[in-house]
């Protein structure tokens, strides 16, 4: 019987700035945050060289359909092929995908049996929710902030909904309650943000659709 490990099948490519090139195999879960002078611990990976790192920034989980990575509530976010996720969001990874940790921190991720095109296990399991003329209204206003920067804008706040629409609070209130059911949105922190990731990453709100807005007399 050999006593030789077997190489793992998944793992994360670590680009430090200041440090060489990091590989991490996945066995487990792994958090991955800023190093604050502990010791290292098995599961966590600690980021020596970038203070815009947060100390619980990521953590990459396990799950049946593959790894996946969960965005925490990090003061500068964790962004996934350029794109920011949402505090508490979870993404099913391919390999090749790009994860930046503060401003300067790339960690990319690999697993055998894949390429960078393969794409079919991670389609959007949700489809798009049927949505009123009101509702779909509401939430393109709430996802416009989107075009307003490089990197991911809050969205419009209620008041900022209802000036833009030209309707009370309440009624917006309203169609944000209809829709946080509709998206299957939970209760807490930040709903506003999660409902705009939701529905941009399911393709109910594209920025072709923003920019129509914005151009909308």
């Amino acid at each position: 019987m050999s006593d030789v490990a077997a190489p793992p099948t998944s793992w994360l490519v670590v680009h430090e700035p200041g440090h060489p090139t990091l590989t991490v195999e996945l066995h487990g879960e792994l958090t991955i945050g800023r190093d604050v002078g502990r010791s290292d611990v098995d599961g966590h990976l600690a980021l020596r060289s970038d203070p815009t790192v947060s100390r619980l920034h990521a953590l990459i989980t396990r799950r049946p359909t593959g790894w996946c990575v969960q965005a925490t509530a990090s003061t500068n976010g964790l962004y996934v092929n350029g794109t920011r996720l949402a505090p508490g969001t979870l993404q099913l990874l391919v390999t090749g995908d790009e994860l930046r940790c503060g401003e300067r921190t790339i960690i990319v991720f690999h697993t055998l049996g894949e390429t960078a095109d393969d794409r079919s296990r991670t389609q959007t399991a949700r489809q798009s929710p049927e949505l009123t003329p009101g509702e779909r209204r509401v939430l393109l206003c709430l996802c416009s902030p989107v075009l307003d920067g490089d990197t991911f804008t809050p969205p419009a706040t209620v008041a900022a909904i209802a000036s833009e629409l030209c309707v009370t609070e309440s009624a917006v209130k309203q169609q944000l309650g209809r829709l946080y059911l509709k998206f299957d949105v939970a209760e807490g922190a930040d709903r506003r943000v999660r409902l705009a990731n939701e529905a941009l990453t399911c393709g109910a709100v594209r920025l072709s659709d923003l920019q129509a807005l914005r151009e909308t007399p």
